[in-house]
Parts: structure tokens; sequence; C-alpha cells
């Protein structure tokens, strides 16, 4: 008798865990414990039962997102015997590590010339490791152009995407895997959390009140939420731009195309930072530009901006190019009356 007593009383204490546990994964419960604001993205939709992500993370570990984020900033760390990712390269001469757009689902390069204009943030090729996290798909469209098979494999892995980009973006090596998980985990410690979403009051208020929602309404909500934010970049590459169609700095924005130098051309070749041709902002630099304008060489904007260069045995360092959503036709002229008016012209 009491050998039954007891096994119904731990099942009573199974049922009422149970349904603890239940409620407390309710968003509305949680958000009496702690700023919903705060919760990550990734939470919030599989709450809601959307579908996990490929490179989900079970469990965090801030120690590990620390070595990821020296990883990120220096190719190596103090906390661990490694040896630096690459000679040439670290992942923030490309990839900037904050917000780059008012609103996450932008990917004008207009718009965010402006926000770095506004926040002080150099304007690079590479998308921002901000919310990289969230993100579902990667070296996408022309990619396939210049890295060619090798992103079969990278587009829908993130974890792969890094190994793509340590291996071949940066000349450098394959990653480990604890440096791998590394980079992983301060990727997931950076994600996007709902305040970055900019949900209206009426929207906030549905996500509270999920627990109400039958199934068809909570992926309607998982479908709104998504589309405050991209789950990928567009890339696309642009030829470099006929003579005849060339407007040489007429018509462009002068201050922009300053803002563009100072934070893209000079970022790296400033003193040679991290590349073998120097770059100021003398007018003998301007002339050299404008000297080549009109010519389909790596010494004009026209065709460096949209082709970079390749490294090659005995010059790893190469530039990179700018996709059209990375700096726009119009950027680049103002980029030119920029030039024109420093050279003189």
């Amino acid at each position: 008798m009491n050998r039954l007593l007891i096994i119904v009383f731990i099942g009573l204490i199974g049922v009422l865990y149970s349904i603890t546990y239940k409620s407390s994964t309710d968003i509305r419960v949680i958000s009496k414990r702690i700023n919903v604001s705060e919760l990550g993205l990734e939470d919030i939709l599989s709450r809601l039962g959307d579908k996990p992500l490929n490179h989900r993370l079970v469990t965090f570990d801030d120690s590990k997102a620390q070595i990821g984020l020296e990883l990120i900033k220096y190719g190596k760390t103090s906390k661990q015997k490694s040896k630096r990712i690459s000679k040439h390269f670290v992942c923030t001469d490309c990839h900037n590590l904050g917000r780059e757009f008012e609103e996450l689902s932008d990917d004008s390069a207009e718009n965010r010339l402006e926000y770095a204009r506004k926040n002080g943030l150099n304007y690079l090729p590479g998308s921002t490791f901000y919310g990289i996290y969230n993100r579902t798909s990667f070296y996408n469209d022309d990619y396939i152009k210049k890295y060619g098979n090798l992103v079969d494999n990278a587009r829908d892995t993130l974890e792969n995407s890094i190994q793509l980009c340590a291996k071949y973006c940066s000349s450098g090596r394959y990653l480990e895997s604890w440096e791998v998980e590394a980079i992983m985990h301060y990727f997931k410690k950076t994600e996007l959390k709902l305040r970055d979403i900019n949900l209206t009051e009426n929207q906030l208020k549905n996500v509270l009140n999920s627990q109400k929602m039958n199934s068809e309404e909570k992926s309607e909500l998982v479908s709104m939420i998504k589309s405050k934010y991209s789950q990928s970049y567009s890339a696309h590459f642009k030829p470099t731009m006929d003579r005849n169609d060339r407007k040489y700095g007429e018509g462009g924005d002068v201050e922009n195309g300053k803002a563009i130098y100072n934070s893209s051309c000079l970022f790296c070749h400033y003193d040679k930072r991290v590349t073998y041709l120097n770059l100021d902002e003398t007018q003998i630099t301007a002339q050299m530009f404008w000297r080549n304008i009109e010519s389909y060489t790596d010494k004009s904007l026209y065709q460096i901006i949209r082709y970079g260069t390749y490294a090659k045995t005995g010059r790893k360092q190469y530039m990179p190019l700018y996709t059209d959503e990375k700096m726009s036709d119009s950027q680049i002229n103002d980029l030119v009356a920029y030039i024109k008016q420093l050279a003189g012209k």
C-alpha cells in the first residue's frame, strides 16, 4: 500500500512539473521574470514553433564567445595556444561587428552609407557579423562566380561559411574545431534580440499573447518577425562601367564621396595598413587616381571597385570587390567627385 502511494505521489510530482515547465515556456510568463525585449530571436521563434536553425547552439558558453571575439579581431587568441588564422587579414578588415542599418530588413547601399556616416562605421565590402547567427544563407547569388563550387557547402551552413572565409577570403588556413566553436559562440552572443527589430506596440503585444494563438496564427507571427530582418544578404557583381556611361563625378555628392574614401579606401590603404598600396588625402594621390580614371586597369576606381584584385603567389593581400549592394554606381560617382575635387580638377 505504501509503495503504491509513493508511486502515485511521484506521478503527481511529474505531472505538476510538466505543467509548470510548459507554462514557463510561454513568452508572457517569461516576460514577468526578464525584459522580453532582451530575448534572442532564436528563442522567440522556437517558442512559436519555428524550425530550428541548422547551426543552433543548445548551450552557450561566454568564455568561448570571448575567445571567438579575439579570433575575429586579432586572428588568434591569448587564452589558448593557437596559430594566427591568416598572416594577411583579420575578419574585421572586411566585416563590421555592429549594426549597419536602421531597419534590419534593408540592404540598400545608400541607407547603409547613411547609417555608417551617422554612427562612425567603416564602409566595408563584407556583410556585418551583427545578426549573422540569425541568417540562414551565406555566399549568395554571384559569389559562385568567384569561388565556384566551394560555396556549395557554405551557402546553408554557417560553420562551413566560416571555414571558406578563413581559408580563401583571408588567404589563411582552415580553422580547428575549437576555433569554429568559439566563433559560433560569439555569433550566438551577438544574435538579434527582440528589441533590435523595431516592432510596433501591437506587434509586441501579439508576441506576448502568442500562447493564446493557434498554430496558423503563430506561423503568421513567425513570418512577421522574420520580415523584420534579413535572413540572407544579396550579392550581385557588376561589370566595370563603360567609359561612355561614366559621369566622372558630375552631379556627385562630394561629402558622400569623402565619407566613402575615408571609411573604405583609407581604412585599408592608409599607411599600408593591410596592403602594399599606400593612400592618403593628398592632392598627389588624388591626381594618380584621376590620371587613370578612364582606364580599365586596377588603378581606375571604376575597375578596382567592381573587380577588386586576386591573391597570387608572393602577394596574398588582395582587394575584395564591392557588390552592387555594398556600393552603388551612384556612390562610385560620389567617390569620383571627391577625388576630382581633391585632385584640383
